[in-house]
């Protein structure tokens, strides 16, 4: 999928192609974060909802003809179906840049922020390379809902395009036809956005702080990253001064929920009958064996629940005491061992701050992983390890016998190996992007390459002064 941003703090015009795994680098202030914070603004169930009530409100620009033809259907006869199939297929992209549009005027809430200035801000999104993908997914989703009792009733089954919208006899007219709009608008934007990522979890710089902090007993109900915090942890954090950008909440939601399912009755069955949810936990068992050698896990003390790491089998430690790499990749554990499915997208802000150059390399491998195992994956990076490794993996991937090789890389899995289609990685500067990947799966990047050069140019001309 290619997207073009224009006016985004420093960056005049960039055009970018999202790939499984895309990897935005740069030097500092040049618009990488903002331009990963931008999608998910665009992607994330943050842009759904406000496109959803924007459209009920009758503040969007585009319309759908089909889906007004079944809502009257549906208001004169109680039923009505939608072939979702061809809804994406004609309408996917027109949705999605009717959500990009209405995107700068929410960017100051949801960077947090009353001094940048986001009015010129200019999405746009191409989907032609990977319509075919896309409408696969729309294929696969499945729906089955209702709203007031039963009164009505949504629909689709998995591998059949088409979504159905019933309720018995007359009973329909005890609805506003406002509620059932809203109800059937709902459902079917809500296919469209999650066709192209079903979820987005964020993983910001900030995270290494916010993972120290013990959260307030948590709610009862479960709930979706999107949703904002209790009203006590907001408070909380709201008191200490700390303005709360948008990811910042989807990152601290998403501990919340991870608590949730670990203490929630019936996850083994979940994995059970989604075999793809068990290969996310092996691979957070993965990560902690061979990465952070230790497991973490919650523990409920004194009212609150906080986050503790086992490095043996009679120590346990506060996040505040762990190390650094440790806070790091602990978020990435729960996250993969008790959320994700297919197709979500993680967006992962520096992945390699405060990790050893080694566990870089395995990062690298293991963020790559990831992508082989169905997942979407978005990094900004400083780390010359992670970029210039990437490279080997993606030779590795071309070659005719993988087993032969794997014991030279640091994690020996060939699930590292990415191909070279799955990889896109830009260079962010003098206010636009560009593609550094050439046809042969090289990558020439001068950002820390010429920085190299002068510390070595420096050394070697002091020895001549020396001499």
């Amino acid at each position: 999928m290619k997207v073009e941003i224009r006016n985004l703090g420093v960056i005049k015009k960039a055009e970018i192609d999202l790939k499984p795994l895309t990897v935005f680098i740069g030097g500092n202030g040049e618009g990488k974060t903002w331009a990963a914070y931008t999608l998910s603004a665009i992607f994330g169930q943050h842009g759904y909802r406000h496109y959803l009530k924007a459209y009920l409100d009758g503040n969007t620009k585009e319309g759908y003809p089909t889906l007004d033809s079944a809502l009257q259907q549906l208001f004169e006869e109680g039923n009505a179906q939608i072939d979702a199939i061809q809804f994406a297929n004609e309408y996917a992209e027109t949705y999605i840049n009717d959500v990009a549009r209405l995107t700068p005027k929410r960017m100051r809430s949801f960077m947090a922020t009353d001094r940048a200035n986001f009015n010129d801000l200019h999405v746009h999104l191409n989907l032609a390379e990977t319509k075919a993908e896309f409408l696969e997914r729309i294929k696969a989703a499945s729906v089955q809902r209702k709203i007031s009792l039963g009164l009505l009733n949504a629909l689709k089954e998995t591998g059949d395009g088409i979504l159905y919208f019933y309720s018995e006899g007359d009973i329909l007219k005890k609805l506003p036809r406002k509620a059932i709009k809203q109800f059937v608008v709902r459902e079917i934007f809500q296919i469209l956005h999650r066709a192209f990522y079903d979820y987005i979890y964020t993983f910001p710089t900030e995270r290494t702080a916010f993972i120290t902090f013990p959260f307030s007993p948590f709610p009862r109900r479960e709930v979706r990253t999107e949703e904002l915090l209790t009203d006590t942890d907001q408070s909380e954090f709201e008191q200490r001064g700390t303005p709360l950008v948008e990811p910042v909440k989807n990152f601290l939601n998403m501990i919340i929920l991870s608590y949730q399912k670990e203490h929630r009755q019936g996850r083994e069955e979940e994995i059970n009958k989604n075999p793809q949810l068990g290969e996310y936990v092996k691979l957070a068992d993965f990560l902690e064996k061979e990465i952070l050698q230790g497991t973490v896990g919650f523990e409920t003390a004194e009212l609150r629940e906080e986050l503790l790491f086992q490095p043996e089998e009679n120590t346990k430690l506060e996040m505040p005491i762990v190390s650094s790499m440790v806070k790091e990749l602990a978020p990435l554990v729960l996250c993969l061992r008790y959320l994700v499915e297919r197709n979500e997208l993680l967006i992962i802000d520096e992945p390699e701050m405060n990790l050893h150059p080694a566990a870089q390399v395995e990062i690298a491998e293991f963020l790559a992983m990831l992508v082989n195992a169905g997942l979407q994956v978005l990094i900004t990076t400083h780390s010359p390890y992670i970029v210039d490794h990437l490279a080997n993996l993606m030779q590795a991937a071309k070659h005719e016998d993988p087993e032969s090789i794997k014991e030279m890389f640091y994690l020996e899995r060939t699930e590292a190996f990415i191909p070279q289609e799955k990889v896109s990685i830009y260079l962010f500067k003098d206010g636009t992007a560009k593609n550094i990947v050439s046809e042969e799966g090289t990558i020439n990047w001068e950002t820390f390459g010429k920085v190299s050069d002068d510390v070595s140019q420096i050394y070697a001309s002091l020895l001549k002064v020396k001499d």
